[in-house]
């Protein structure tokens, strides 16, 4: 046995159970179905093994970010819905089809370069049309005029190669308390019912209609529609600053090892830049967290605060804060 491959100098442990608690406490708020979004390795937490506990915990569907992650977790064996919220090469609607993997839909332009490229290929994408009601970022920007929208949504269904499956849209500042963003939140959403109940009452099916990122399911379950897309809580995340749910639990902890532990007395300073000074005699601690690790981690752990008798400066590749 290599014992060299085994050595742990940083670490992110994984607690499953409370992935699977805070899964639990997000649908009992919300009641009804919960899409776990799993982009970007499960925002680091592995997403082949979160999305099979959820799976087994009853998600109903999962929300990835590209077509390669989407193809990962089925070759993992995840075989509820998946949804791509961004950009898919047209080029590659038999993959999206082989893998029964949906995609976003956000441009007549989009729509008809996958139809094309659906037709040739001799299958059907499902895709879910992205709708804008003020993000500001792909969708058809129904706040620029509405009847237009309107019309351009319905000439998709025409399209051939395409199974429009759901419509869908997403909150820029539901994590915020501010008066205006309040505001600025409730009147997208009444802006996305708008078009969900006109597509309905002109007579196109909209699928699975969903609008609910983090902060809004939790904020106002009433807005559920038919599916709700459950992205940092489910780690264990609160949405920002502003919005804090007591019940979740964080899932991963970063842990290393102190590899060293100096006295420092008041004058001395720590680190490139010498970025902290000691104002009295204190401990400082050298931990095993390289630069490649800290710069994927949250902005404020850089300056992260140890408290202990006597207070101890705990530092990466001499990185402290007292």
């Amino acid at each position: 046995m290599n014992d060299f491959a085994l050595e742990k100098h940083c670490w992110a442990e994984i607690d499953l159970t409370a992935l699977r608690e805070n899964f639990d406490y997000i649908c009992r708020t919300v009641g009804g179905p919960v899409c776990a979004v799993v982009k970007a390795d499960a925002y680091g937490h592995g997403d082949t093994v979160v999305a099979r506990v959820l799976q087994e915990q009853g998600a109903a569907a999962f929300a990835v970010s590209s077509l390669g992650e989407g193809r990962h977790l089925r070759r993992s064996g995840i075989t509820k819905p998946i949804l791509i919220l961004g950009y898919a090469d047209p080029a590659y609607a038999a993959v999206l089809a082989d893998n029964e993997l949906a995609t976003a839909c956000f441009s007549t332009e989009y729509a008809r370069a996958l139809s094309a490229a659906a037709v040739q290929a001799g299958v059907k994408v499902k895709v879910h049309l992205k709708i804008d009601t003020g993000m500001g970022r792909i969708g058809f920007a129904v706040r620029s005029g509405f009847e237009e929208t309107i019309r351009e949504l319905e000439a998709l269904y025409a399209l051939p190669g395409l199974d429009i499956c759901g419509v869908f849209q997403h909150f820029a500042v539901a994590d915020s308390v501010a008066p205006d963003d309040v505001d600025y939140t409730d009147e997208q959403h009444a802006l996305f019912a708008r078009v969900v109940a006109r597509l309905q009452a002109d007579g196109f099916a909209t699928g699975t209609v969903h609008c609910a990122n983090s902060a809004a399911q939790l904020r106002h379950p009433e807005w559920r529609h038919d599916l709700t897309r459950a992205g940092i809580i489910l780690y264990g995340l609160d949405p920002s600053d502003e919005v804090h749910f007591p019940d979740l639990r964080p899932v991963m902890s970063l842990k290393c090892v102190v590899t060293f532990v100096k006295e420092l007395l008041p004058g001395q300073s720590v680190s490139y830049g010498r970025t902290f000074t000691a104002e009295h005699p204190m401990r400082a601690a050298t931990v095993c967290v390289p630069t490649a690790t800290l710069a994927a981690c949250p902005a404020d752990w850089a300056s992260w605060v140890c408290m202990g008798s006597p207070p101890l400066c705990w530092a990466a590749s001499v990185w402290t804060r007292r």
